[in-house]
């Protein structure tokens, strides 16, 4: 826990063994990313109807039926500890690299704001009002653009040299 409080970029200074676990956590989580947009694209859909007609069911070609409580409640469950954990791992690298405290702050208050406001838009698209999609399509987006920094930008900090003084 030492390393958290040196200034600088310590992750480029851990030993080769910390830097190997670092960069396979981080390919893994690359990895759940991509899978992630995926599966809103073609799982769920990209586009507002698509998430409306997810949640809230619909008639068509195909009958959808609406999410249950249960079911909303048992992947908020899920997605609030597997995501919770993955942010606290990666914001917690990203703190390690040597940014400007703004641009660490901004990128880690969109990862946290934008997977709240996915934890959220479910329920709200369900109970509340399917307008609500606008918000589940904003935390994708927020997600999308905001985990992408706090994977790629330790991964290259880990295996940079050090300046040498």
């Amino acid at each position: 826990m030492k390393s958290f409080t040196k200034p600088g970029n310590w992750l480029s200074e851990s030993s080769f063994e910390v830097r190997c676990i670092y960069t396979l956590f981080l390919v893994f989580a690359l990895i759940g990313h991509a899978s992630f947009i995926l599966m809103a694209i073609f799982r769920v859909g990209p586009g507002f109807q698509e998430i409306v007609r997810h949640y809230l069911g619909a008639e068509g070609t195909e009958i959808a039926f609406p999410k249950e409580f249960v079911e909303i409640l048992e992947i908020t469950h899920f997605h609030a500890y597997i995501e919770g954990i993955l942010l606290l791992v990666l914001t917690h690298l990203f703190v390690a690299i040597p940014l400007s405290k703004r641009v660490k702050g901004w990128v880690i208050g969109l990862s946290y704001g934008s997977t709240l406001l996915d934890l959220i838009a479910p329920w709200a698209i369900r109970y509340l009002s399917p307008y609500a999609a606008i918000g589940q399509i904003a935390a994708w987006i927020g997600m999308g653009i905001s985990y992408l920094p706090l994977m790629i930008i330790p991964l290259y900090f880990l295996w940079r040299k050090p300046p040498s003084n």
